[in-house]
C-alpha cells in the first residue's frame, strides 16, 4: 500500500476518536438541562473525561515505545467504538453510565491521539516517501485532523440534539459508525516500531528534554483545552442562564468555530515556529476568555462568536507548536514517553471547568471567574515567551524547520 495511503487511514482513525470524544459535549448539556443536574455535574462529566486520560498518556506513549504502535492504536479505537455505545445506552443507565463512559472513553482516546500521532510521524519518515517535507507536515497534520474532529461531533451532534428525533439515541450513531470504518481502515497500516525492546516501561520526561518541557511544553499544553472546554461547559450554561433559547445549537456552533479555526491554524503555527507560536497562543486564549466574559453578561450571546474564534486559534498554536517541539527534543525510542506527558497539562484543561464551579461558587454567574482565568493566559503567555524561549533554543528546536532525525520504517 501507497504510504500517503497508510496515512490516510490513519488520519481517519484520529479524525474519528476526535469525533467520537466531542460528539457526546451537546447530549451532555441536554442531560443536564432535563435532569436539573447544574454547572457542576456537567462540568464533572467533562472532568471524568480526563480522569480516564490521565494513566492512558501516562502508560500509552511509552508502551508504543517498547510494545509498536499499532497494537495501541487499533485497540484504542476498538474502545472508543464501545465506548460510544455505552453512551448511546446512557439514557437507561443514567448519570452513573455516563460518568462511567466518559472515563473510560478517556482511556481509549488518550491512547490513539499520543500513539497515533508517533505513528503517523513515522510513517511520513518512510524512506520510499517524499522527503523530509512530510516529517516536518507530519504535527500539523495531525492536529488539523484531531481539530477538524473536534468541530465535527458536537456540531453534528447539537443539530440533531436540538431538532432531531430521539436525540438520545441518534446523536452518537455518526461516532460509532466513523469508528467502524476506521477500525477496518487500520489493518492496512504497517507497525513502524520494527525492533521490539523488552523490559520495563519508559515512563517520564526524557531528562534531555526536562528543561523544554517545564518551561515550554507546561504551559503551552495549559493554552489548549483549558480555554477550549470553557467555551463549550461554562460559557453556553452562563448564556442561557441569561435568557438565551437555542442553547444546544449555540454549543455545536461554538464547537465549530473553536475547533475548525484549530485546524485551520495549524499550518501557520508550522511555519511560525514554536518561538513565536507558543506565546501567541496563550494570549489569544487571553483576549478569547475576556471576549467570554462579554458573552456571559446579559444580552452578550453574540461575544460567544469572536470568543470562540480566537480560542481555537490559541489552541491549534498551542497543541501544534507542542507537539512539533516534543517531536524535536526528544531521542527516538522516547518519543511517545515525551507526547504522553505534554498531553497530561494538554487535557488537565478538561478538569478547570470543575475546579472553576467549585472555587466560583454563585461568582461564576456573574463571570468574574473567566476574567481571571484570562489573566492566567497572559502569564502563560510571558513564561513561554521568557524562559520557555531560552529552554528552546537551548535545546535547538526554536525554528519551523528544525527536524529530528529518526529511523524510517522499513531500514
Amino acid at each position: 500500500m501507497a504510504p500517503s495511503r497508510q496515512r490516510r487511514r490513519l488520519l481517519l482513525a484520529l479524525f474519528a476518536t476526535a469525533v467520537s470524544t466531542q460528539s457526546p459535549s451537546p447530549l451532555l448539556l441536554r442531560y443536564a438541562d432535563v435532569l436539573d443536574l447544574g454547572a457542576l455535574t456537567l462540568t464533572l462529566f467533562f472532568a471524568a473525561y480526563a480522569v480516564g486520560l490521565v494513566p492512558s498518556l501516562l502508560l500509552a506513549g511509552p508502551l508504543s515505545d517498547r510494545d509498536g504502535r499499532r497494537r495501541v492504536v487499533v485497540g484504542g479505537v476498538v474502545a472508543a467504538l464501545v465506548c460510544t455505545l455505552v453512551l448511546i445506552a446512557a439514557d437507561v443507565g443514567g448519570v452513573p453510565l455516563l460518568v462511567v463512559g466518559r472515563v473510560a472513553q478517556g482511556l481509549a482516546s488518550g491512547a490513539v491521539f499520543t500513539v497515533g500521532t508517533v505513528w503517523l510521524r513515522e510513517l511520513s519518515a518512510s524512506e520510499d516517501d517524499e522527503g523530509p517535507g512530510r516529517v516536518r507536515r507530519a504535527a500539523a497534520v495531525a492536529s488539523a485532523a484531531m481539530a477538524t474532529g473536534f468541530a465535527a461531533g458536537p456540531l453534528v451532534a447539537g443539530l440533531l440534539v436540538q431538532w432531531g428525533p430521539a436525540p438520545q439515541l441518534v446523536a452518537l450513531v455518526p461516532s460509532a459508525v466513523l469508528l467502524l470504518v476506521a477500525v477496518l481502515a487500520l489493518r492496512g497500516v504497517p507497525e513502524t516500531v520494527l525492533e521490539r525492546r523488552p523490559g520495563r516501561l519508559a515512563l517520564g520526561v526524557p531528562r534531555v528534554a526536562r528543561r523544554a518541557f517545564w518551561a515550554y511544553l507546561v504551559p503551552v499544553g495549559l493554552t489548549v483545552y483549558t480555554y477550549a472546554v470553557l467555551s463549550l461547559t461554562v460559557f453556553p450554561l452562563l448564556v442561557a442562564g441569561a435568557g438565551f433559547g437555542a442553547v444546544f445549537a449555540l454549543v455545536g456552533l461554538s464547537a465549530l468555530l473553536v475547533q475548525g479555526s484549530a485546524a485551520l491554524v495549524t499550518p501557520l503555527a508550522t511555519r511560525l515556529g514554536p518561538v513565536v507560536a507558543g506565546p501567541l497562543a496563550a494570549l489569544l486564549a487571553a483576549v478569547g476568555c475576556a471576549l467570554g466574559y462579554l458573552a456571559v453578561q446579559p444580552g452578550g450571546w453574540p461575544w460567544v462568536l469572536p470568543a470562540c474564534l480566537l480560542i481555537g486559534l490559541g489552541e491549534g498554536l498551542g497543541m501544534t507548536s507542542g507537539v512539533a517541539v516534543c517531536d524535536r527534543v526528544a531521542p527516538a525510542d522516547r518519543r511517545g514517553a515525551l507526547l504522553s506527558a505534554f498531553y497530561l497539562p494538554v487535557y488537565a484543561g478538561f478538569v478547570v471547568p470543575t475546579v472553576l464551579a467549585l472555587a466560583s461558587g454563585d461568582a461564576l454567574r456573574g463571570g468574574v471567574p473567566i476574567l481571571v482565568l484570562a489573566g492566567v493566559g497572559l502569564v502563560l503567555m510571558a513564561v513561554t515567551a521568557g524562559p520557555g524561549r531560552a529552554a528552546l533554543r537551548a535545546a535547538g528546536a526554536t525554528h519551523a524547520t528544525t527536524v529530528v532525525p529518526v529511523v524510517a520504517p522499513g531500514r
